[in-house]
């Protein structure tokens, strides 16, 4: 077998899903191409009790994915198997427990927020061949943003504000969410660290939920007004209509609304015109930093308290 050419397998365990997907990675050409994916709707962060503890509940869940994912491993029997967690495990008292039990199956690693924020934006300056922008990434339990210069990764901070934190936004009597009390949350939290980032030109959005607009607007590029149509649409549909019309995992219209006035909030704060999709994110990162350029890295991005220097993309 070519030396440059490997299979990579990923085990991603988020707060909302719980992925596993296989990559061929050429090494030589600095390309990957996604040859499978299945993601299964764990929804860990809703198992997690008032004291901050992962129910046994939750235990359960992570473990019927990832045995049914060891399954598919020996079958594709790839080169490499990276496996992370995000959020939810790192922000959980019984993380450590959580890494225990499940260690017979996979050696997890969990990312910090700025670890995430890095590799999820590296994932997307792979895809995306701009200068200059402003990166978000939303899962289920956090939003990270990432300020882009001269294709540089220069500044990046995490939020609590993934598509399962907005609870209170909705409405006791439809049981729907109010747009309003989202974008109020987001302006909140982010308004605040306007100068941290600075105003761009452009968004680019990472995750499952944002790449699901694509497929409701059929464009990757994406002006205000239409973001803005795109909820009014998601808002007037039923969540099974949606999936059907749309081609969307019917679990997966249960965050879409969120996403994307998440979205529209962002790009109002930092006065973007344009969203682009893109369809890279942390997994593609973490391959492109981890086994076509085969090391780790320099992750010393700058945030709130630190001066250090900032990445750049070979």
């Amino acid at each position: 077998m070519d030396d440059d050419l490997k299979t990579v397998a990923v085990v991603d365990i988020g707060s909302n899903t719980i992925k596993f997907a296989v990559y061929r990675v050429d090494i030589g050409k600095k390309k990957l191409k996604e040859v499978y994916k299945e993601s299964v709707y764990a929804r860990l962060l809703n198992c997690v009790d008032e004291r901050g503890y992962l129910t046994e509940e939750g235990f359960m869940k992570a473990r019927i994915a990832l045995e049914s994912f060891k399954e598919k491993i020996c079958f594709f029997r790839p080169d490499q198997v990276i496996a992370f967690a995000t959020f939810v495990i790192r922000e959980i008292k019984n993380c450590q427990e959580f890494l225990y039990r499940m260690k017979d199956l996979f050696d997890i690693e969990v990312l910090s927020g700025e670890e995430e924020a890095y590799y999820s934006t590296l994932g997307a300056l792979v895809d995306v061949k701009y200068k200059n922008f402003i990166t978000f990434d939303i899962g289920g339990g956090s939003l990270e943003l990432c300020r882009i210069k001269n294709r540089k990764i220069e500044r990046c901070k995490s939020y609590p504000l993934g598509t399962l934190e907005f609870k209170e936004c909705i409405s006791s009597g439809t049981g729907k969410y109010n747009i309003k009390c989202i974008r109020e949350k987001v302006n909140k939290y982010i308004s605040a660290d306007k100068s941290f980032f600075k105003n761009s030109f452009r968004l680019v959005g990472i995750g499952g939920s944002i790449r699901a607009i694509k497929k409701i607007t059929g464009k990757r590029r994406i002006k205000k007004k239409i973001l803005k149509d795109v909820i009014k649409e998601i808002k007037r549909i039923q969540p099974a209509e949606l999936a059907l019309k749309y081609k969307i995992p019917i679990e997966r219209t249960k965050t879409i609304l969120t996403a994307a006035a998440v979205a529209l909030q962002i790009m109002d704060i930092f006065k973007c015109k344009e969203l682009v999709i893109s369809k890279y994110g942390i997994r593609e990162g973490i391959i492109y930093e981890r086994v076509i350029k085969g090391e780790k890295g320099d992750r010393s991005i700058k945030s709130e308290t630190s001066d250090k220097q900032g990445v750049k993309l070979a």
